[in-house]
């Protein structure tokens, strides 16, 4: 007797055979691609090749080397009647690799029964046909070889959007670089290309300053934090992979963990306001800076010329984007203090609202004077209005309605939607993911270009390292596809198998996805390719 979990296996296994035999199985799906009905053999001596003289390819090939053929003692020369693959060779246009938000990754990628080429506009570019050819190699393990199916193939690839990230929390539960290094490493499998490391918030403050070497006295502990070294590394690691580092230092809000070290830099009087949410540093802790002091400023200031060098591309930092935060303000721990009130006397201020436009826009052009885009919040377009600063990226988190009258008065926007991108939404099941556009009542294309792309949020209240896999993968992957492929693709039947295949290959890669119908892990006992 067929049980109605048996019923669903049969029809899920039908689905991801079709899959295989069928069409292409690659995770995002390539723009446009076209294939034969040919198996190739691959040479056990197979070899990534190129004339380009780059360190950071070289690294690719090694990685991609040990992702795509695993298995060490493959003896099978060939399976198939016909020519033996032994290359695969990567022609580079341009050899510059500055990684910023307007580096090109598209690439070329044919495979023949006798050769394997990729053709790409940079190494970044490279690297993503890298990875879609390693998804191509398939195992035959009866007869111990390599081999890929229904060649020849052809495809031609480029993202949809030029922002395809990750937010990734590392203020409320600490994450040690190993687990940076390896959630950067699953994020180029989906093609990922920006970690928007929200590194300090309310709860701590991990990172280490020499300007300021307080501040990460607002850690957790004296082993949860990141040294300087440390940070360059992480920045590294994702570069090689073709990923941007976009730092978050979230202000005026979220700032408790600044106090520790240096409490001057937040509000006098606010332990004892009864306006003022002083639980820190658990939630919901979000005491801000103290606009009114000097000393913040030189603080910040400080700090980001450490972390920047004051200008363009360079400092520990090197991604020309830099996020200041400015969302979810507490006015009520400014009104216990004086300095504050006399401070708002004398520039005329009438609200708090001016109060914080003041620090945002102080901080803004502090930021730009060091050669960087600012980011905020949408609550800072949201208060200001169009007299934000025309060059501020504004990060949608609340209302796609702000969105559009955003990009509506001219300014670049990243998609951070709430009800449909924050990863802490254990309810919203991949199709939540994988259904939401962000431009989709966005019809002219001046404005669509405004919109840079958008990002899964990964909140680390209830996360930490033990369920940090699981909580981002594979419903990060919907969103990696919809901002990757093209705009057509929105078949949640079509996607599905190819998703059980992208989940299991990340499980293949030691990467601990949860299954696509249960975060928690699986209901029942059964293959990863139906889970």
């Amino acid at each position: 007797k067929m049980t109605s979990a048996m019923a669903t296996t049969v029809v899920l296994v039908c689905l991801f055979l079709s899959c295989v035999s069928c069409q292409i199985n690659v995770w995002p799906l390539p723009q446009t691609y076209s294939h034969g009905s040919t198996p190739v053999s691959m040479s056990p001596s197979f070899q990534f090749i190129s004339k380009t003289n780059s360190h950071t390819l070289r690294e690719a090939f090694k990685r991609y080397t040990a992702l795509t053929f695993t298995r060490t003692d493959v003896s099978n020369t060939k399976q198939y009647d016909g020519a033996v693959l032994t290359t695969l060779e990567v022609i580079i246009t341009d050899p510059s690799e500055d990684l910023q938000l307007d580096t090109r990754e598209d690439y070329s990628l044919v495979v023949t029964s006798t050769s394997a080429m990729i053709n790409a506009s940079t190494v970044y570019a490279a690297m993503r046909g890298l990875e879609t050819f390693s998804q191509l190699v398939q195992y035959n393990i009866s007869a111990n070889v390599y081999t890929i199916q229904q060649a020849p193939w052809s495809i031609s690839d480029h993202p949809r959007f030029p922002h395809r990230g990750l937010l990734m929390d590392t203020s409320r539960h600490f994450f040690s670089v190993h687990y940076l290094h390896k959630l950067l490493d699953s994020m180029s499998y989906a093609k990922m290309n920006v970690l928007h490391w929200h590194i300090v918030d309310a709860q701590s403050f991990p990172m280490q300053s020499a300007a300021y070497p307080l501040l990460w006295k607002g850690a957790w502990s004296l082993s949860e934090r990141y040294t300087t070294q440390d940070v360059k590394d992480v920045v590294e690691y994702a570069r090689l992979r073709g990923i941007r580092v976009v730092p978050e230092f979230d202000g005026p809000g979220h700032a408790y963990a600044w106090g520790v070290g240096y409490p001057s830099l937040l509000p006098q009087g606010y332990n004892i306001s009864s306006k003022c949410d002083d639980t820190c540093p658990v939630n919901p802790c979000n005491v801000p800076l103290d606009p009114s002091n000097e000393f913040t400023y030189q603080v910040l200031e400080g700090l980001f010329t450490e972390l920047t060098a004051g200008k363009q591309g360079a400092g520990i930092f090197t991604d020309n984007m830099f996020h200041t935060g400015g969302d979810e303000i507490e006015p009520g721990c400014w009104s216990g203090s004086p300095q504050i009130a006399q401070f708002m006397k004398q520039h005329s201020f009438t609200s708090y609202d001016e109060l914080y436009m003041y620090f945002v826009n102080r901080v803004a052009g502090m930021v730009k004077g060091m050669g960087r885009q600012v980011v905020n919040w949408e609550s800072t377009y949201t208060t200001a209005g169009n007299t934000l600063d025309k060059g501020t990226i504004v990060n949608i988190y609340l209302s796609m309605d702000v969105m559009e009258k955003a990009v509506g008065s001219g300014y670049q926007c990243i998609v951070s939607f709430a009800n449909a991108w924050y990863l802490d939404n254990l309810g919203n099941n991949w199709t939540v993911f994988y259904n939401f556009n962000p431009i989709a009542n966005l019809t002219d294309p001046s404005l669509v270009k405004l919109v840079l792309g958008g990002e899964a949020s990964n909140w680390g209240e209830t996360m930490d390292p033990t369920n940090l896999f699981a909580r981002v993968w594979p419903r990060a992957a919907a969103v990696a596809e919809r901002l990757w492929s093209a705009a057509s693709v929105t078949s949640l039947t079509d996607a599905l198998p190819r998703l059980h295949a992208f989940r299991c290959m990340l499980i293949d890669r030691d990467i601990p996805s949860a299954p696509l119908d249960n975060l928690a892990g699986p209901l029942a006992p059964g293959s990863c390719i139906w889970q």
